[in-house]
Formats: structure tokens, sequence, C-alpha cells
């Protein structure tokens, strides 16, 4: 049967028009939460309200960019006038990359950074004042890039390491307000065949599936990162791979440099120059959000 803990809870899932944040908040609505879903795309956020509206559950749906901080505070308002309360935000929203420092567009570093960092940390600051009233939840879903830094894939790991800073100094900051900060370090994961991720030079495009790894299935993480939220449990990791990346990473890391160091072509080759087809070449226009 199954666990409807979170009954009547109000939930904010950005980054949940596909993918990881569209099984979170499927996992949610099935354990009673009310479910409010974001996404930077509308089309895309149009066909995830409308899946989850023939499953039966009736959940909000706002287009925002994380990015800005406005859009943040306009996402948390538009949910509070919707259901009056805020018992959980998961953030999710993020963008991946790939290639060197040498050769990645400099727009690469921005974009990475204000999605995964500062779009996280805008939402959280805006979120607070109602996650105080209901002593609730904030959940960042990182990765196992968040274990340390990768060549080939810096921008990315920084971005995540970053985020996974602003959770440890949260934690503290919101101890006394009864409010649970967690975070999920999740493993290679089946990704949305719409995935994009930003190539070298700057330019979007698709998300080949990885055949070189076990993949964890969206519905098997978001079954987890609802566990935390019910156990109010501080971190997670995710696959067999995130957990023992974390272990010779934390314990071992000077093992864990050798290995790296060693394995810097495959790494390269297998984990980060995986090909793709092109999406479309601007970043800037593409993916800032339409003026009211």
């Amino acid at each position: 049967m199954k666990n409807h803990s979170l009954n009547d809870k109000v939930a904010v899932v950005s980054g949940s028009s596909m993918g990881i944040g569209k099984a979170i908040a499927i996992e949610l609505v099935q354990r009673g939460a009310k479910v409010v879903l974001n996404g930077r795309e509308e089309d895309k956020l149009g066909t995830a309200q409308e899946e989850l509206a023939k499953m039966g559950y009736e959940v909000k749906a706002f287009v925002a960019d994380v990015r800005l901080p406005d859009q943040c505070a306009y996402l948390i308002q538009e949910t509070i006038r919707s259901f009056g309360q805020l018992d959980i935000l998961v953030n999710n929203a993020g963008i991946s990359s790939r290639g060197s420092l040498e050769d990645m567009a400099t727009s690469n570093f921005i974009m990475l950074m204000e999605t995964n960092f500062n779009g996280s940390a805008y939402l959280s600051k805006y979120a607070l004042d109602h996650l105080k009233k209901t002593r609730g939840h904030v959940v960042f879903i990182n990765s196992a890039g968040g274990f340390r830094g990768m060549p080939y894939n810096s921008a990315y790991t920084a971005s995540k390491l970053a985020q996974a800073a602003l959770v440890d100094a949260l934690r503290i900051e919101w101890y006394d307000y009864g409010i649970h900060v967690g975070i999920a370090h999740v493993g290679f994961t089946v990704n949305d065949p719409d995935k994009k991720i930003l190539d070298v030079d700057g330019s979007w495009i698709y998300l080949p599936q990885r055949t070189n790894v076990n993949l964890a299935s969206p519905k098997s993480v978001a079954k987890s990162v609802c566990d935390m939220i019910v156990k109010r449990k501080k971190r997670i990791t995710l696959t067999r791979l995130g957990v023992l990346a974390n272990i010779i990473i934390r314990y071992l890391p000077i093992l864990t440099e050798w290995i790296v160091w060693t394995n810097r072509e495959r790494i390269k080759e297998e984990f980060t120059l995986i090909g793709g087809e092109k999406a479309y070449e601007k970043t800037s226009s593409s993916i800032l959000p339409k003026k009211d």
C-alpha cells in the first residue's frame, strides 16, 4: 500500500516538466500532496500537467525560470495564492554540460551556476517565510557530480559542489526554524528523450541515453526522494556507483585522485564527450521565458 503520510502537504517541484522532476511530482501526488509544477518551456509544462490530469490528479503549473529572482518569487507567490501554504520545496531544476575548461564557452559557466546554484538559492530564500510556518522541507536534487570536481565536466561539478555547500549552510541556519534540509545525490538515471544539455560551444544538444553504466529509473529516484522527505533524512546517495564514489572520495581522497588521473581519457570519451543531436544553437534567447 502506498504511504500517504504526505496528505494535504503542498509541494513545489522546480524543473518538473520531464524526467526526475516529473517523476517526483507524480510520487508526491500519489502520496496525497498538492503539487505545483514548474518549468521554463510552456509547452512541455502543459504536457506534464495534462499527463497528471489524465491520471486523475489536479496540479497547478507555472512557467518560471529559476535563474531570475523575480520569477522565483512569482512561483512561490502563486503557490501561496493557490493553496495558502507551502510545506515542501524540491529544488530539482538543473542544467548539465560537457567539455574542458579550455574549449568551453564562457556562457556555459554562467548558465550552469545561475541555474544549478543561484536558482536553488533564490527559491529557497523566497520559500523560507512559508516553510517556517509549516516547519516544512526543502530538498535539493544534486548528483554524484556534487562529490568532487571532475575533468571535462568542471562547470557542472562546480555548480553542484556549490549547491552542496549551500545545503550544509542552510541546514545550520534553518535548524532553529524546524525546517528539514535534505540533499539527494543522484547517480546516472534514465533520461527523458527530450532532455537537452549544453555542448562545449554553448549550443544545445539532445542527451543520448547512456549505455556504458547501469541506470536508475526516474520512478525509483522519486520514491527515494519522497521517502527522504517523510523520514526527514539529511542526505541520500542513489545507485551503487554513486554510493561507491561517495565512499572512495570521502575516505580515500588520494586513491580517488589516482583513479581519476589514470582514467582521464576514459572519462573524457565515455562520460562527457558522448555525442548528441543538435537541438538549437543559441543559449540566450531560447532559454529565457516570454515577457508578460
